[in-house]
């Protein structure tokens, strides 16, 4: 049964948020890292070796997290009442989060493929590099950059409405992502 009939998130579903929510906090924190950390090239390139693979694979498991969710729908909200520029903002929110994290990884392998670097998959392979093109590399570089900060902002919203929902609603919002059932956050 789809996630939008059950009225929660089956464990697939769950699995899915929670993997990919730690891998994007990962690629996030390792990817301002990189860029605010102060390192130096020599110190930077292995970092970014690894930053490109896991990224690289990540939007094969990103696909697959955004094709799961369109096929199970999204569950009806568990708040009581909410006002309606809540349930547009929710809304918003996921549908932004689901493009941010196909957008992300995208951006990113493109512009190192587009920069004429090929991407090393941890030594298991390589995908080469395509032939260099600067308007591509510097689309998808800004891209990159922007989808960083609008993922954190994104992500940041999206937890503290969760939050909001669990301390504040007290409804099922947060309980049924971490386990899946709908009972109240309050007994």
């Amino acid at each position: 049964m789809t996630d939008s009939k059950t009225g929660s998130y089956n464990a697939i579903s769950r699995a899915n948020h929670w993997i990919v929510s730690l891998a994007f906090f990962g690629m996030l924190a390792v990817g301002f890292y990189l860029e605010y950390g102060g390192l130096t090239r020599e110190a930077r390139g292995p970092i970014m070796a690894l930053h490109k693979a896991t990224g690289t694979v990540l939007l094969i498991v990103v696909a697959w997290r955004v094709i799961w969710r369109l096929n199970q729908g999204f569950p009806a909200s568990t708040a009581s009442t909410m006002p309606g520029w809540q349930v547009m903002a929710s809304k918003a929110v996921h549908w932004a989060l689901l493009a941010a994290i196909i957008v992300m990884p995208l951006s990113g392998v493109f512009g190192s493929l587009f920069a004429g670097r090929p991407i090393d998959i941890y030594g298991l392979f390589t995908i080469p590099s395509f032939e260099k093109n600067e308007a591509i590399k510097s689309a998808a570089g800004f891209t990159h950059t922007v989808m960083a900060y609008a993922l954190a902002g994104l992500i940041t919203v999206h937890v503290a409405a969760a939050i909001k929902h669990h301390l504040i609603d007290k409804d099922a919002t947060l309980t049924r992502m971490l386990t899946g059932r709908v009972a109240t956050a309050e007994p």
